[in-house]
């Protein structure tokens, strides 16, 4: 991605901008986004913090929000479809960014009120991405975790790679289920496999996503660029562009099926996001996070390793129980 340009104000939303095929920095530099399709109605953004495997923090939730508040009105895009920059789709919370979960726990202890993750970056992403009424879809080229896994519920197709594998540790971690997973999950899978998954908190494979209808089809594509039309997202636009948006009328289709196939359930999605908010918010300023955090312990069933202030060198300013909170997501999982 050698052509990639500067950062536009604030979207790549002209049919006629110069070279509309390099992909473009969005907004506050997390995203790369792109046109495609035919006629240009197909967004492509990418997810790119490829040095932390694409995690979100609070300046990635802002930009997403912007690319989902710009499109919803532009009647020259049709679909969005998402993907991650790099081996990661995303693994999901930064949680040593500004946004991350000191600063989460500090403004429980602090704020009056206690966290209010609703009104958060993280909190309007998930209800914008839930209110959005045209096409999402996903190719995950790589790992998922949390937010990168349960925001694939409300993706109207997602396509997986072999190497893709999905974990929401929310239990490991004293969360709670997101952005509507608590419902999600059991609607898609069933309660049992819902539970495999978010109480027991155990990461599947491709192929087990697909059979428990997470995702549609696992793609063998060996472009690891996402803007290259061979790799897994080319491949979803190709798709989408040939099968439906070149069809007569065929903007008009998909916002007709998106409504109807959608739209009954958004004030439901919308409830029980905020319910789920309101549970976080609830273990967050009990306190119930940090004091997970502070016990966490990994390592092999043998040997357990339990990260204290006296045998790890590196910490957080003055909160040794981020480090493994931190530490926890990059052990012995990818």
């Amino acid at each position: 991605m050698d052509n990639i340009k500067v950062k536009l104000p604030p979207l790549l939303l002209s049919r006629n901008g110069a070279d509309p095929d390099a992909p473009a920095s969005f907004g506050r530099g997390n995203l790369l986004v792109c046109r495609r399709g035919k006629g240009g109605n197909i967004l492509l953004v990418s997810l790119y913090r490829p040095k932390v495997g694409n995690a979100f923090n609070d300046q990635m939730y802002l930009d997403l929000i912007d690319v989902l508040h710009l499109t919803a009105n532009d009647d020259s895009v049709s679909a969005i479809v998402l993907t991650g920059s790099g081996p990661f789709f995303s693994s999901g919370a930064d949680l040593k960014a500004d946004g991350g979960i000191s600063r989460t726990v500090e403004e429980a202890e602090t704020t009056v009120g206690g966290r209010q993750t609703l009104h958060k970056p993280a909190g309007r992403f998930m209800m914008a991405l839930i209110a959005y009424p045209k096409i999402v879809a996903a190719a995950v080229q790589g790992p998922a975790v949390g937010i990168g896994v349960t925001l694939l519920l409300h993706c109207d197709l997602v396509h997986l790679s072999p190497t893709t594998t999905l974990w929401v540790p929310f239990t490991r971690l004293a969360l709670v289920p997101e952005l509507c997973s608590s419902r999600t999950f059991v609607q898609s899978m069933g309660l049992s496999k819902a539970n495999e998954l978010l109480l027991l908190g155990k990461k599947v494979d491709a192929e087990t996503a697909v059979a428990w209808n997470m995702a549609s089809l696992v793609i063998d594509a060996k472009e690891e660029d996402p803007f290259h039309q061979n790799s897994l997202a080319g491949r979803m636009i190709n798709e989408l562009d040939r099968h439906l948006l070149r069809l007569p009328c065929g903007d008009q289709t998909a916002h007709y099926f998106v409504a109807l196939m959608k739209g009954n359930r958004r004030q439901e999605m919308e409830r029980v996001c905020r319910e789920e908010l309101l549970k976080l918010d609830e273990r967050f300023n009990t306190g119930q996070v940090k004091e997970a955090a502070s016990q966490i312990t990994f390592g092999s069933a043998a040997k357990k390793v339990h990260t204290t202030k006296q045998n790890v060198k590196f910490h957080f300013g003055q909160r040794p129980w981020l480090l493994k909170f931190s530490r926890v997501l990059l052990t012995r999982h990818y």
